[in-house]
């Protein structure tokens, strides 16, 4: 009798061990969402390019202030607008900066590559790395746009489709301005692709607030409203800082329905695209 209950209490200890084991086994991993307790490093970030890329500075403080982070340095210097050295020569000569942050309209023959500005930052940062905005397209590329409301009848699978093959162009120079270097020098934000999602929940009803694709645009060219800009931002720190911005409660941004749409849209966008390098 008493050899009979050790063997069951011996069989029900290696059942509760085993139970405990799958358990341990089968414990979700966390989702790459979810936000981490401490801040991410702050980064020395110089920011360079047009008025599609300006506001782009005053958001990352925002959101670099909402994350925790307090020792992140930003500045910009917008002389390369006209293919001019100037001010963001010096900076570059100098190497006091992590991260430089581009963006034109016309990120598919990047000036800051034509001019040979790589190797220049090279020079001053042999660590630094360069994140190229892949905005959207002046008038949808498409050639039809006349007015601001003329976005609301766009083609979004064309759209998609503009964007798409001007990415292939970049794509294919940083694969070979990143082979040049032997590492990843060049990283590419799809901006542009966010956004075309973004207006495809326009155009669907799902975006509280927001009743038409136009309303994120400021003007015809188009130039970023609030949100476009907003959603911008998430993309660059999501690439740059390599961190969901999901959660993130920044100063003066998007009423909160709104605010959790572009987080999400913007890590999901920005960490499946290897280009962004979010994973290295």
């Amino acid at each position: 009798m008493f050899r009979t209950r050790c063997v069951l209490l011996i069989g029900s200890i290696c059942g509760l061990l085993v139970c405990a084991a799958g358990a341990v086994a089968q414990e979700p991993k966390p989702s790459p969402e979810a936000k981490s307790l401490t801040p991410p490093k702050g980064l020395r970030i110089l920011y360079s390019g047009d008025s599609w890329h300006r506001f782009m500075p005053g958001f990352m403080e925002r959101i670099g202030a909402a994350a925790g982070i307090t020792d992140q340095k930003v500045r910009s210097s917008w002389a390369l607008n006209t293919g001019g050295y100037g001010n963001f020569g010096t900076l570059l000569e100098a190497g006091d900066f992590d991260v430089i942050s581009w963006g034109r309209p016309s990120w598919d023959s990047p000036d800051f590559v034509r001019l040979g500005y790589i190797e220049k930052a090279l020079k001053g940062n042999p660590n630094f790395r360069l994140y190229v905005q892949l905005a959207w397209n002046v008038g949808d590329g498409l050639g039809k746009i006349k007015t601001l409301v003329d976005y609301d009848s766009s083609n979004l699978q064309d759209v998609q489709g503009v964007f798409d093959r001007g990415r292939k162009t970049v794509e294919a120079l940083a694969d070979e301005i990143n082979k040049k270097h032997g590492r990843q020098v060049v990283f590419l934000v799809p901006v542009g692709e966010a956004v075309t999602k973004l207006r495809t929940m326009i155009a669907d009803g799902k975006v509280p607030g927001v009743k038409k694709q136009s309303e994120i645009f400021a003007d015809t060219m188009p130039h970023a409203g609030p949100i476009a800009a907003e959603l911008a931002a998430y993309c660059n720190y999501a690439a740059i800082y390599r961190t969901s911005p999901v959660g993130l409660q920044i100063k003066d941004g998007a009423p909160e329905t709104q605010r959790a749409i572009l987080q999400k849209l913007a890590w999901e966008t920005v960490s499946k695209y290897p280009y962004a390098g979010v994973g290295k």
